[in-house]
């Protein structure tokens, strides 16, 4: 496949994860979206980055053989039946086993999502993959120490004491921590912005120091410096937004998960662009600069698509038209376009390039 075509591709494919989230966003209720839909489909993502991001979708061997669409399906049922496990656990204890979603259960879910990326981003899946060599008991152990080690700060750093008037109040279940609760969620998702911001840069300018100091470049020494520098950018981040008055959840839908979104399409659908071929931090600055654009392009798209069928209004106390739009990118298409890229492989996408790429002249 040549660059173009891959660059073909990764649009036609974008074009269809979009048109398809999208299309089952607006079949369902902004309630349902935005609760059990978003407790559901955000339970799988963590089972989806060991599966994707640790396994490259090779393990278990016996689905990673299977031909296609077989091979898709495998992977998504076996995506589905970790993520509908770690659903239920998360409604009987965080959730307290409620009629409705709460807020406990939701944060708590999304919390652990960017645990996870942070565990496998920066800390390279440390210290699980140098302590177990065998790929499934790795990816299982790795699964149960991001959840453990988010519910561990969940309980420390969040506190639901804003909500004591609700009807679904529990105080058992809120957790009584240090930050009323928006806060510690916020500053996670953005603490994801500089985090795949780096991916873009291949860890620029960390990866220029392990060069030169080849033990800066080994875990955990890498993992803690890529993590301060994400501390420190994200901090910056928060007090170019937050610091100068904005809203929190509006800084974290309208800037962050809109970014993270651009982010996400160029590492899922167009594979990180490797056409681009630039030294970093050249590379990284165009592609960041490709990212934001199309976090701009998209966040329009998702808003105007929702006030054309829903009456949702911006802004607290209940922000109805930005859970909606955070769960429309992250919570479908998101975890959509993993399964198009990921698990099929774009299929049937590639094999469409494959049958009409020009011959060299070598067959026959």
């Amino acid at each position: 496949m040549n660059n173009l075509q891959g660059l073909r591709r990764g649009v036609i494919a974008t074009a269809g994860a979009v048109f398809a989230s999208l299309f089952f966003c607006l079949l369902v209720s902004p309630e349902w979206l935005t609760g059990w839909g978003t407790v559901i489909l955000v339970a799988m993502v963590p089972a989806q980055m060991v599966i994707s991001l640790v396994w490259q979708s090779t393990y278990p061997k016996a689905l990673s053989k299977l031909p296609q669409p077989l091979r898709g399906i495998a992977f998504t049922a076996l995506n589905a039946l970790v993520g509908t496990a770690v659903a239920c656990i998360a409604w009987q204890t965080v959730g307290g086993g409620m009629a409705l979603p709460t807020p406990f259960l939701i944060m708590f879910l999304i919390f652990s999502v960017a645990v996870m990326l942070v565990l496998v981003v920066p800390l390279q899946c440390w210290p699980f993959a140098p302590a177990i060599r065998h790929p499934g008991l790795m990816g299982g152990a790795l699964l149960v120490g991001a959840y453990a080690l988010a519910y561990g700060l969940f309980r420390w750093l969040f506190d639901f004491g804003f909500l004591a008037e609700a009807p679904f109040y529990r105080s058992e279940l809120d957790p009584h921590g240090l930050f009323m609760a928006w806060t510690p969620l916020v500053f996670a998702i953005a603490m994801l912005v500089p985090v795949l911001a780096l991916i873009l840069f291949d860890f620029w300018p960390m990866s220029a120091f392990a060069s030169k100091l080849p033990a800066l470049g080994k875990q955990p020494v890498f993992g803690i410096l890529s993590l301060l520098l994400v501390f420190t950018l994200a901090g910056a981040f928060w007090a170019g937004f937050v610091g100068q008055g904005m809203d929190k959840v509006l800084f974290m839908v309208r800037v962050c998960v809109a970014i993270n979104f651009g982010y996400f399409i160029l590492l899922a659908m167009f594979e990180g662009v490797p056409a681009l071929k630039l030294p970093q931090p050249w590379r990284g600055l165009i592609l960041n600069g490709v990212a934001a654009g199309l976090a701009v392009a998209m966040l329009h798209l998702y808003e105007a698509v929702a006030l054309s069928r829903f009456a949702l209004s911006s802004g607290g106390p209940t922000y109805p038209l930005e859970l909606w739009l955070a769960s429309a990118m992250l919570a479908v298409t998101f975890p959509l376009m993993v399964v198009v890229g990921s698990y099929f492989q774009f299929w049937p996408l590639a094999q469409t390039v494959v049958d009409n790429a020009p011959s060299d002249g070598t067959e026959g």
